[in-house]
């Protein structure tokens, strides 16, 4: 038996061992595809840090995320976790039809928010000010949820904002729950809407302002994509292949101009993000604080100024057919007085478009002025 536990000793010593060189000679990544995030660097060494303890926390951290087969060993752990009969991994509901759902969580700053875009509209009173809240897969597809899913409704929340903001809202609830059935709404890897939800909120902000909407008959419908893996894929890193459609959906003759900061280009759609893990960039690019898009075949004078999170990102260009001149804010990024912005252009008309479920830790909109 002795000899035994020496081997057992002397096998488990060998492996660490390996590992360890592993560990030191390997390449060490500084971008997680799969995780879509940048992996922890090495800690530059200090004295305060190591009497705090932060220069070993980070080293904990690097060396988890540098861990020899670190990204198969999660794997691993999500399979073991799925046979145990879990089925929410991360926040991440993982339903029987391959959907990935996130688990809606209970708003904490909602009365906080609707102080500060109430303020907002009072300081920009002559302007015509809506909302679109949208819900996500979590209620509209709830009935893919396990049964002990007893979070608090989005659609209580949504109506908790309609109803004690000060300007109009757009209900797009009721529309997205009728066409569920005939369009994948929300992607089953990622936590935005499609371009057929996006479509859909498009044509109930059309019906709310009294504008002639495209049918989606008269649209030009491309998919672009058949392998997109979005940040929910992400959160619970499974290698099982659930894979995206993406849709473009826009009229063929389009002719627009988008200045962001720092550049012009004239196409809603950047290509080269169809060939990278954040595929959803593929709509304007990655978010920017402040992107000016002109249609050059429209000159009704109409502007409309969206203040937005990423699922404004395709909804754009199907709105943009209608208006001269969108302006999108994206208030996480853009640092200046949105109220100067409106005042200094003579901005009119606003919409505010976001996702009930990250409006709550969203940190561009409370800082909104």
């Amino acid at each position: 038996m002795e000899k035994v536990y020496k081997l057992i000793t002397i096998c488990i010593s060998i492996i660490i061992l390996l590992f360890s060189i592993f560990f030191i000679i390997s390449d060490k990544k500084e971008f997680s595809e799969n995780e879509f995030r940048y992996l922890t660097n090495f800690p530059q060494f200090s004295f305060d840090d190591l009497i705090d303890g932060i220069y070993i926390s980070n080293l904990e951290n690097y060396t988890t995320d540098h861990f020899p087969l670190r990204e198969h060993l999660v794997v691993l752990k999500t399979k073991v976790y799925r046979l145990s009969g879990q089925d929410m991994i991360n926040d991440v509901y993982i339903t029987k039809d391959n959907y990935l759902i996130n688990r809606f969580k209970t708003s904490t700053n909602q009365d906080k928010i609707i102080n500060v875009l109430n303020r907002f509209q009072n300081n920009n009173i002559d302007v015509n000010m809506e909302i679109l809240l949208s819900p996500t897969a979590t209620s509209i597809y709830k009935e893919k949820l396990p049964k002990y899913n007893i979070n608090k409704s989005e659609i209580e929340m949504i109506n908790y904002y309609y109803k004690n903001l000060n300007f109009k809202s757009i209900n797009i609830y009721d529309t997205l729950n009728k066409e569920k059935n005939n369009y994948e709404l929300f992607y089953k890897t990622d936590h935005h809407w499609t371009s057929y939800g996006a479509y859909f909120a498009y044509k109930e902000y059309c019906l709310n302002n009294n504008i002639n909407y495209y049918n989606l008959d008269e649209l030009n419908i491309t998919k672009v994509s058949d392998n997109f893996l979005g940040t929910l894929y992400s959160k619970v890193f499974t290698n099982k292949k659930y894979n995206d459609d993406i849709y473009k959906i826009n009229t063929l003759d389009y002719d627009v101009t988008l200045k962001y900061l720092n550049k012009t280009v004239n196409d809603f759609y950047q290509e080269k993000y169809l060939k990278e893990k954040d595929k959803y960039s593929y709509f304007l690019g990655t978010n920017e604080p402040l992107i000016e898009i002109t249609n050059n075949k429209i000159d009704n004078k109409e502007e409309l100024l969206i203040i937005k999170d990423s699922y404004a990102n395709s909804f754009i260009p199907l709105i943009a057919n209608h208006y001269q001149k969108i302006i999108v804010i994206d208030p996480r990024y853009y640092n200046l007085k949105i109220s100067d912005y409106i005042q200094d252009n003579n901005i009119k008309n606003v919409l505010f478009l976001y996702n009930i479920n990250n409006i709550d830790t969203d940190i561009g909109i409370i800082k909104i002025r």
